[in-house]
Parts: C-alpha cells; structure tokens; sequence
C-alpha cells in the first residue's frame, strides 16, 4: 500500500480513537458522576416536550448523516476505482503509448484514452511503437509478471453466421493478453506463439458475441465472417470481408464500468491484425504488469532505456499507470469529503445553536422547577448535570439515528449511481466504522458544548430569585 495512503489511515483512526475516547470520557463523567437525581430529571426534561425533542435532535441527525455517507461515498469512489483497476490487470498495471501531442512544453493531463492539454503543444514527431519494440521488450524487461502489445480497429465491423449478425470491434494482441488484463479463456483456447508467427486467421470472441452469433451451440472451430472496408484512409488492405476460424471464448466480464463493451470484443493475432486489417506494423499500446506495485517506477525507466535503443526521444512516449488512476480517485475522494464534511460540519453547528437556544428556552419556562429543586437540597452541580444530560441524551440520540440515516443515504446513493450515472458500474458504499466513531463522537461533544451555557445559567439561580420568577 501507498505509505500516503498508510498515514491517512492512522491519522484517521487516530482521530477517531481520540474522539471516541473523549466521548467514553465525558460520559463517565455526566451518567456515572450527575447522581440518579439528576440522571431521571434530565431524562424527564426531554419527555414533557417530545415535539420539542424531535426537532431539535433532527439538526443532529441530518448532521451526523451527512457525515456518516460522504465518508462512505469518498471511501466508495476510491473502491470502485481499484475494483475497476483490478478488473482490467491490477495496480501494477503500466500502458505505453504515443500520444498524438507532445506537449512537454505545457502541462497535460493524461488519461487512458486522451490528453487535455495547456500551454505549448506540438505535434508528436517520435517514431511509433511498433512490432520490433514488443519483441525487444519481451526479451530485455525483468522483474516483471509479463506484457502485451495490442492494437485495436473499432469502427462497426459487422460479424456473421449462420444468418446472424452483431457488429463490433476487432483487436489484434500478442498471447500475454489474457494474463495482463486478468480475462481468462471460458472455452476453447486463447492465440498461441503459432498463430502470432503464422498469421493466423484465428479468433477468440468475447460472451456476447458468442451468444449472439451461436446461442448455446459451441463457436469452437466454427468459421465467422467479418466485413468491413478496412484501412483505406491509413493505407491499408481495402478487402470487403474474410473468414475468421473461432478458437476460444472469453469469460464474461460484465457490461459495466471499465470493462463496458469487453464481451464484444473479437480478438486474432497482432500479427495477423497488421497483415490484413491495418497493413503496418504499428503498435497502438504495450501493456507491461510490474511484478509489484514499489516496482512500477523501475519498471517505466527500463522500458525507456529499451525504448530509447531504437526511437531517439523515448520521453516522448506516454507511460500511463494504474496506480496514478487510484492516486486520482484518491484525491477527488478528500476533495468531496472535504467539501461535504464543510457543509456537515454547518449543519452540525446549527443543530448545537438550536439546541442552545431550546435549552435556554427550557431554563427560563422551568425556573420555578429549579429553585423548588434547590430549596428541597439539590446542590449546583446537580441542577448542572440535570441539564448537561438532557443536551448529552438529546444529542448521542441524534447522533446514534443519524449514523443509521447516512448508512441508509449512502447506500441509496451508490444504488442510483449504479442505476443512472454509471451504466451497471459498482460505487460500493463503503461503510467506515471509523467514521461512524467520528460522527457520533463529533455529534456528542457538540451537544455537551451547547448546552454547557445553559445549564450553567440554571446552575447559577438561587432559590429566592427562582422562587420569585412568575
């Protein structure tokens, strides 16, 4: 794990720990120390008005909620990103590829597919990967679990058989492909060293496809036809249609996520792809899995070293990184926790005025009760405590009802994520016991800080002048 990430963990569990024990504390100290007394009277303070109390613990509620589900919601972005991350070869995960633009100049944010680009930008000059640099890293690269090179043609091309049809794209890979994006084979067999040193027109199909063009019929040695006019604005073949031999079949990944439109996917030999798709030997990505994720760094400089035997600016290519996608997860994940717990702590510090201002409301209409209480023998402290436990009781109880409410937020959140902004993608609300021990902690001390005033207001009465209020 990222030591970051380490440190943000026990600062966290840190500060839950140190608001819990504050809270355990402050606890012993009100129930344990205020007298049975005082302890029924408080408790009887807030069940003469239960309207009263249900308003004024709903701040509290909305507060300790809001809380509670942007912590899982942050947490949930940072696991749904390294399921995805997992899903498609984990966070040791290095892609190499030329971009379009060099803009070394300026600043770029690079993505999977794309680069946002300000300042100066060029046109990429640098010669690109091609299948000469997948061979020459297949033998120099060490310390790591494998690598591929792929290239893909994703414009409609339309699949037959049999009377049916389903479009899709086509990719052309080396034999690492299926251990590099963590995709196993369900039928059949996956594109051999053969078939990449032959050319052969084989192909491995991905579920959906198979289930379309075949049903429950086994695709393996069936032959399907792909049409397509191929190439003719890159230079390449111009043919019309070929016969492509079916030699396995992937397991389903789902239609969700990072791996949306996985299952369509049809597969042949990179050599094969060149020779009667693309008609050159250009690569688009290599993808290279680091043995560990401490070895990415190592990993990206040997490649440049590799690299830089055969193209003159090796810097010029883009290395994308598993590991810079969960960074980014991470840091829009403190943002929005940052943002939200902004306006929770608000909400929080509202609902501690409100409760201050019924508490002071509660003092006056019961002055008579409190100098009665201190005629019969009640001392300070315990008029003290009578009003900290109803402030105490008021607010843990608000807190305790909110942590359920922001769970129950939280998870119905992920859910319409899942529904109508991430097509089937997981947001998973995680659930963080810490967190929880922060809201409800945080909550508690709010309560007692709000009605410090108040119940030291009706501490100080004296029994003639309480006595005398009408």
């Amino acid at each position: 794990m990222d030591p970051k990430a380490i440190l943000n963990v026990a600062l966290l569990a840190l500060y839950g720990a140190l608001g819990l024990t504050i809270t355990v504390l402050l606890g012993y100290v009100l129930f344990m120390r205020a007298g049975r007394e005082s302890l029924r009277m408080g408790i009887s303070g807030l069940k003469r008005s239960p309207l009263r109390t249900g308003l004024t613990a709903f701040g509290i509620i909305i507060g300790v909620g809001a809380v509670v589900a942007v912590i899982s919601m942050g947490d949930g972005a940072k696991e749904m990103v390294t399921q995805e991350v997992a899903a498609t070869g984990g966070v040791s995960l290095i892609e190499v590829y030329r971009d379009a633009w060099d803009s070394r100049g300026g600043s770029t944010v690079t993505s999977r597919t794309r680069s946002r680009r300000w300042g100066r930008s060029r046109r990429n000059r640098a010669k690109p990967i091609d299948y000469t640099d997948y061979e020459n890293m297949r033998m120099m690269l060490t310390s790591v679990d494998g690598m591929c090179a792929e290239d893909d043609f994703g414009g409609g091309i339309m699949y037959s058989y049999g009377g049916k049809e389903k479009d899709g794209p086509i990719i052309g890979a080396t034999p690492e492909y299926p251990m590099v994006y963590n995709w196993g084979v369900k039928e059949g067999r996956f594109i051999t060293d053969g078939d990449l040193e032959a050319a052969n027109k084989v192909v491995v199909i991905g579920s959906t496809i198979a289930e379309d063009l075949f049903g429950t019929i086994s695709p393996i040695g069936a032959e399907i036809q792909a049409t397509r006019q191929w190439g003719r604005r890159r230079g390449g073949p111009g043919s019309a249609a070929m016969r492509l031999q079916v030699v396995g079949v992937m397991n389903p990944k789902g239609a969700g996520g990072a791996t949306e439109g996985w299952d369509e996917r049809v597969i042949m030999p990179l050599t094969s792809f060149h020779k009667r798709v693309k008609g050159d030997e250009e690569v688009e990505r290599l993808r290279v899995r680091a043995a560990t994720v401490e070895d990415v760094p190592a990993t990206i400089e040997e490649i440049k070293v590799i690299l830089g035997r055969r193209h003159a600016d090796a810097d010029a290519f883009t290395f994308w990184t598993a590991t810079e996608e969960i960074a980014t997860a991470e840091r829009l994940g403190s943002i929005l926790k940052l943002l939200m717990g902004v306006v929770a702590g608000i909400a929080l510090v509202v609902a501690g005025i409100g409760i201050m201002n019924i508490m002071l409301v509660s003092v006056t209409e019961r002055t008579r009760e409190i100098g009665l209480r201190k005629a019969l023998g009640a001392k300070r402290r315990d008029v003290l405590f009578q009003f900290l436990i109803e402030t105490s009781v008021l607010s843990l109880s608000g807190g305790l009802l909110g942590t359920g409410f922001g769970v129950l937020l939280a998870r119905g959140s992920a859910d319409m994520l899942k529904r109508y902004v991430l097509s089937g993608a997981s947001w998973p609300a995680t659930v963080s016991t810490v967190g929880i021990a922060v809201a409800v902690s945080v909550a508690f001390l709010v309560g007692v800080a709000s009605g410090v005033y108040p119940a030291t207001r009706a501490a100080k009465l004296t029994p003639v002048e309480a006595l005398r209020t009408d």
